[in-house]
Order: structure tokens, then sequence, then C-alpha cells
């Protein structure tokens, strides 16, 4: 098990993670998803040996291998990572790239049986150059697991590539993974990739995990306004929460419908996922002016109560043709559905990728 014990880490007056605590058991997959700058390529780097542990530690089934006093460096850790780009040597072939650090005895027969495994065993004499974006991906794959690493780091590995072909690497990981016994932590900022990889999932925001538990979980039931924002299709709208009732430009929601029952009294910024609005015939509702339809989702646009405003929204099942432009309708969210914040206007800290 790999254990990540309040670990902060900051660079200058930046700081880039906060009490971050982590637990990963061998045999799946543990994904950190965030924004750029939310500090998961550090994480990476601390449990990689590229960077030192400031405070914290680092443990694996156990034993200590990053902290404050101790820092084994990059080869002495029993752990492997898949880069980006691959991070291939152009001038060695594909066998001798993934041959490169091991013991020299059987090196290269070995690096044969892990690109068997990754469905490449006729490439082992190429050059990485004459390789496709996929197949230079699955030597990187190889090349890390053929040390045996107890920990195998993913700085999201599949970002260039086109959409088939993430779905079919993911799955080779995964199997791999799960074979090994390896402890997989992956770092992404693709929401469709934690739920196809993940088996645990820690969200990142400004160096602190703000919610971590399954894919299933985070996505039927975030408790955080960033992890429903992740996972949904999160619509906005500015409103007021009076004591019994939230008064929005789609009308009047009862006061249940917030995550939060505490919420304050005032102006919001009122968020909820396009899948918990629900939509049915009012004669007293709002108008619709226009539908755009993509299948399961629809854009929508009312006549609302404060003028035109269009929303994504889950057409019902049932509505057949009872529901087109010109209808009058009632728009309300799910009871506990919306999360609710002060208006305020915040900074956008993209600017920095830690």
């Amino acid at each position: 098990m790999l254990v990540i014990e309040k670990v902060s880490h900051q660079f200058g007056p930046n700081q880039v993670l906060n009490n971050v605590s982590l637990q990963s058991v061998g045999g799946e997959v543990t994904c950190l998803i965030g924004r750029s700058g939310c500090g998961k390529t550090t994480l990476l780097r601390l449990l990689a040996g590229l960077l030192r542990v400031q405070t914290g530690r680092i443990l694996l089934d156990g034993d200590v291998f990053a902290s404050q006093r101790k820092m084994l460096s990059p080869e002495e850790r029993p752990v492997g990572m898949v880069f980006q780009e691959g991070a291939l040597f152009p001038h060695m072939s594909v066998a001798d790239n993934v041959a490169f650090g091991l013991p020299k005895r059987g090196a290269r027969k070995l690096a044969k049986e892990w690109l068997k495994r990754v469905g490449l065993a006729d490439c082992a004499d190429r050059n990485p150059d004459s390789l496709s974006g996929g197949q230079r991906q699955r030597v990187a794959l190889a090349r890390a697991m053929a040390p045996e690493p107890r920990v195998l780091l993913f700085d999201e590995p599949y970002a260039n590539l086109d959409a088939p072909l993430r779905r079919a690497l993911r799955k080779d990981a995964r199997r791999i993974i799960r074979d090994t016994g390896t402890v997989g932590l992956f770092v992404t900022h693709d929401p469709a990739e934690v739920l196809m990889m993940a088996d645990h999932v820690a969200v990142l925001d400004r160096g602190l995990i703000v919610e971590s538990g399954t894919p299933q979980a985070l996505y039927d039931r975030p408790v955080s306004r960033f992890a429903a924002e992740l996972f949904g299709e999160p619509q906005v709208f500015e409103g007021t929460i009076y004591d019994d009732r939230i008064m929005t430009p789609l009308g009047e929601w009862e006061r249940c419908a917030l995550v939060d029952p505490a919420a304050s009294n005032g102006d919001a910024l009122l968020v909820v996922d396009a899948d918990r609005l629900e939509l049915r015939p009012d004669d007293n509702g709002i108008l619709i002016t226009d539908i755009q339809g993509f299948g399961r989702l629809n854009r929508v646009s009312f006549d609302g109560t404060r003028g035109e405003l269009t929303v994504i929204l889950n057409w019902p099942k049932d509505a057949g043709t009872s529901i087109g432009v010109g209808s009058m309708v009632r728009v309300e969210p799910k009871p506990g559905a919306v999360f609710a914040s002060p208006c305020t206007v915040e900074k956008d800290n993209d600017s920095h990728y830690y």
C-alpha cells in the first residue's frame, strides 16, 4: 500500500500542496484530477524523487521512502513513470529502450517479454521514430514495468492521442496494473479518463484534496462544487437564497434543493448539473423559445424571469410531443442538487503549472 501522509510543498510564496493525505493499494488505479496548477504534477515529482519532501512523509508497505529526513534517489525507488510524450531514446531500438536501466544479464529477453505483453512483439528492432503515437506509449509502459516497480506513475500519458486509441491504452494499463498487483497513480484533467481508469479518485483543487471516493460516488453524489463541475454538465446561475426558497432566472425553487441546507441567505452563485434539472409542463412556468437536441442532453432557451437564457438539461423521456418551442414549463432541480456560493469573482490561477 502507498500512503501519502500530510504532505505539503511550496515554491517560494506559492503553497502548491497543503496537507495532502492519500492511500492507494496494489492492483488498483487511483486517479488524481484537477486543473493545471492544482498540485498534481508536484505530487508525482515528490513520489518519483524529482523533488524533496518539505513536510509530511510517503510510505510504501509501511516503509518510509520520502520525508524531510529521508530522500531516496529516483533510481533507488521502486517507482516507474510513464510520461506524456513517452520520452523514448531516439537513437536506441525499441527493445533497447525497454531494456535501458535493467541488469545486463537477461535484459533484452525481459524487454522482449514485456513488448509481447503490450502487443509489440514484432517491433523490438524498430526505431522509436517509426512507431505511431500509441505504439510509443505502449513502449513507454513496457519500459516502466520491466524493472517490476511497486508503484507506477502516469503523467497524463494519453493526452495527445485520439479517443479510440486512448480507450485501448487505458484498458491495457488497467489490465497490467491488476495482473501485477502494482500501485497505479494516474494524473489527469479529463473526467472521462477518470471514469474509465479509476478504482479510486482524489480531486485536487489549489493544493487540497477537496473530495475523494469511487468514480461512481463522485459522479452520482458529489459533495463539492468543484467535483460537480468536473464530472457533470454544470449549469451556473445567479440567484437569491431566502429562508424558505431560492429565486432564480428559471423561477422559484424550494430551499431543499441546496446541497448545504445551512447556506447563507442572500445573493449567490448557483451550480447544478444538467442531469439533476427536471422539466415538466406548467401553465404558470416559463416559455421555451428554442430547442437544440444533442441526444440525451438538449440546449434549451427560455424566456426566463430575468430575460432570455439558455440551459443544457436532460430531456424527459416521457415528454413525447407534449413539450416543444412555445410550451410553458417548469424547470427545477432535484433535492440536494444545487451548490451555492456567495457571488464573487474567482481569480484564475491557471497561469502557473506545478
